[in-house]
């Protein structure tokens, strides 16, 4: 067993006395106060601050328009350079491009082109009669397969027989029939004509090594007809008229500052070829032709200025309403160069910022809506402030945005 000893040590303190020494509790100091006075003091700050900052004013005025209508017969003049309000002549000028064009077209006639085949064969004669013997223009050859016939071009006599050699002679023959089918250079004939009679096996003909018959077609061959010239111009006219046309609009719409109109338009052909005649034997021909388009144009703000001078909107110190003007352009058949200008548009009075500025700045809101009505140019306002605990406009005018608006 293990023993355990608690060894306590003496007491040696004379009088046998504990003495206690109580230890003081030190008192935490803290910092509360000095933080809640400076949240005090920078709340009053920031507050006196705001309220010393004016901020900004924002007045969005809507004026009182008025629906006005023009229509005037104008003049269009290109020997003009300058505007002539009493006449109503706007200086004008000629655009004009020349281009060249070509085109193919198709000939739809036909026409079958055909020819004979012709050459030479030799005739022999090996009847024993020894006898020569006359043969008449168109006798006929028969080739030995049977399906190719030729004529003597004239009448012939063949040789009689010599010895063991036959007579032969050299004619001149033509394809019963047009055909390459009867170009041959080899072959041998009989001559039907002789049949029955005791010369059918004795007279032949044959083509020698140095004899050929040649020169026969059949084929179908196209022909521009009357028909097909006539349709290839209108089709020509109508396609290049409006291509040439076209280009010059899309160059002065490129320009941007031009006006015009479909009807002024001038197109002449300063040259015009058709490639081919009726009965030509070709596929196809051609068309060139070169296009001169003209057009009078006269300048937008021109146009401008002549209805704003009309309209005695400077007169009066009125402006447009934006995009409120709508332009129409008529030709006046009556003259040549003559249109009818009719125009629809809004105005409203111009209205004078520094004096509605005067006298607004630094007044209430409500004040300042009241001041703003009293103007006949000012249908309505809108007026706010930036702080939202103001009342009122700053009294610094560059701190106070005004704007014009016409949607309300």
């Amino acid at each position: 067993m293990t023993k355990i000893i608690d060894i306590v040590p003496p007491n040696t303190s004379k009088n046998n006395e504990v003495r206690i020494i109580k230890k003081e509790r030190v008192k935490k100091r803290t910092n509360f106060p000095k933080i809640l006075a400076l949240i005090l003091f920078f709340t009053l700050a920031g507050t006196t601050l705001a309220f010393l900052i004016e901020g900004r004013g924002n007045v969005v005025i809507y004026p009182a328009t008025k629906d006005i209508g023009l229509e005037e017969v104008i003049y269009i003049s290109a020997q003009e350079t300058g505007i002539d309000f009493e006449k109503n002549i706007i200086p004008g000028e000629y655009f004009e491009e020349k281009l060249d064009f070509e085109d193919a077209y198709e000939a739809t006639g036909s026409d079958e082109s055909a020819t004979k085949a012709e050459g030479t064969i030799t005739v022999c004669n090996e009847h024993p009669s020894s006898k020569p013997l006359k043969l008449v223009k168109d006798t006929r050859f028969l080739s030995s397969e049977g399906e190719l016939t030729y004529k003597a071009v004239g009448a012939f006599t063949i040789p009689a027989k010599t010895g063991n050699n036959p007579g032969c002679v050299e004619v001149s023959v033509i394809a019963e029939e047009v055909g390459d089918n009867y170009n041959i250079n080899s072959g041998t004939f009989s001559v039907p004509g002789l049949k029955n009679t005791e010369y059918y096996t004795t007279i032949w003909a044959e083509l020698k090594s140095d004899q050929k018959i040649e020169g026969g077609s059949r084929s179908m061959q196209r022909v521009i007809t009357e028909k097909d010239i006539d349709k290839a111009k209108d089709l020509f006219e109508e396609k290049y008229l409006e291509i040439a046309k076209e280009s010059l609009k899309k160059n002065l719409d490129e320009v941007g500052t031009y006006i015009y109109l479909d009807e002024g338009f001038k197109q002449e052909f300063d040259k015009f070829i058709i490639l081919g005649s009726k009965g030509d034997k070709v596929d196809s021909f051609k068309i060139q032709a070169t296009i001169t388009t003209k057009v009078l144009i006269f300048r937008k703000s021109d146009i401008d200025k002549f209805i704003e001078k009309k309209l005695l909107l400077s007169e009066e110190n009125r402006a447009f309403v934006p995009n409120s003007v709508f332009k129409e352009f008529a030709k006046d058949e009556s003259e040549e160069n003559t249109l009818i200008l009719k125009v629809s548009a809004k105005t409203y009075p111009k209205i004078s910022e520094i004096l509605i500025l005067n006298d607004i700045k630094g007044q209430e809101i409500e004040d300042c809506k009241s001041i703003l009505k009293s103007f006949p140019e000012i249908k309505s306002v809108d007026i706010a402030a930036s702080l939202f605990w103001k009342n009122r406009l700053p009294k610094n005018k560059d701190n106070i945005n005004i704007e014009i608006d016409f949607e309300k």
